[in-house]
């Protein structure tokens, strides 16, 4: 059996007009073509379709029947066609997000369903390395994360800096403090991902607070966001983050740290051959978003309630 979807819709106009005249004139053919079209279905069904004589034309039985299912045919293939080219007109893009940049995502994504429907964007939930070598081998669009990564080829879109502050449970007699010292670290327990999962968490601690004398006491945790702050939650150790990191936990609080300690940069991170309408509209919403928003800032306990009335 072998007919195309022209025969059909040549089929289904005479099937309606039944006039091979007015048929090759809507369909913009010659009447010839008209009448090698419905032949060439009929011997691809053996079956005939037409009846027809000098006065007129008219549908077989098997006509009728097969009126349906042609119909079926052309409107399974237009609605492929219109969603396929759909498809096609959307922006797609693939991004990953380390612990920071999780937190910006709520905004942007209500951003791109507000004001870009056609956006879709698709994320992956990687460790750090995976990120690395997934944007190397195109597998990722961007990610958002903290400094610039040792990528050769790179474009780091700076967003944000932040300072890096104690986050501590709101149970935590801790909480209470205006600030705090990166020396009341040596009696704490610090969560951090396994090495296994992200080889760059647990130096950077060290790194951090070795200028100080600090040895970290780690608890190694899950690489995930929420477990980490389940974690917390649960006094299993307390975390070095950023304000942002506390700003939807009402469980949590954001203590300053007195001493200097480096500043955090959240970026957008991309492969500098990447020139996709798709990047580049996702970067201009995402650089509208942080410019639009003020910095968070510490809260390090809660507001009195006559204040918040």
């Amino acid at each position: 059996m072998d007919f195309r979807i022209r025969q059909l819709q040549c089929f289904l106009t005479l099937a309606d007009l039944l006039h091979y005249g007015r048929t090759a004139r809507a369909l913009y053919m010659s009447q010839p073509t008209i009448t090698f079209q419905i032949k060439s279905l009929e011997e691809s069904f053996n079956v005939k379709l037409f009846e027809r004589s000098r006065q007129e034309v008219s549908l077989t039985p098997a006509g009728l029947a097969f009126r349906h299912y042609a119909q079926t045919i052309v409107d399974t293939v237009t609605s492929a066609q219109r969603r396929l080219a759909d498809l096609e007109r959307r922006h797609h893009l693939r991004l990953s997000c380390t612990e920071l940049g999780q937190e910006a995502l709520p905004r942007i994504l209500r951003e791109l369903a507000l004001n870009h429907s056609d956006f879709d964007l698709q994320l992956s939930e990687l460790n750090r390395e995976q990120q690395h070598a997934a944007l190397q081998e195109e597998r990722i669009d961007a990610i958002f994360m903290v400094s610039d990564p040792c990528i050769p080829g790179v474009r780091f879109d700076l967003l944000r800096d932040e300072p890096i502050v104690l986050l501590v449970p709101r149970q935590s007699p801790l909480a209470s403090l205006d600030t705090v010292s990166v020396h009341e670290l040596r009696h704490h327990n610090l969560l951090a991902s396994r090495l296994e999962d992200c080889a760059v968490g647990q130096p950077f601690l060290h790194r951090i607070l070795a200028p100080h004398g600090i040895v970290p006491r780690i608890v190694e945790a899950p690489h995930s966001h929420a477990a980490k702050f389940a974690y917390l939650a649960a006094g299993a150790g307390l975390l070095l983050g950023t304000p942002s990191m506390a700003q939807t936990r009402p469980d949590v609080v954001a203590l300053p740290i007195e001493e200097h300690l480096p500043i955090v940069r959240l970026g957008l991170v991309s492969l500098k051959t990447n020139q996709s309408p798709a990047l580049t509209l996702f970067r201009a919403v995402v650089q509208g978003c942080f410019r639009d928003k003020k910095p968070p800032t510490p809260i390090p306990h809660p507001m009195p309630l006559e204040a918040t009335a």
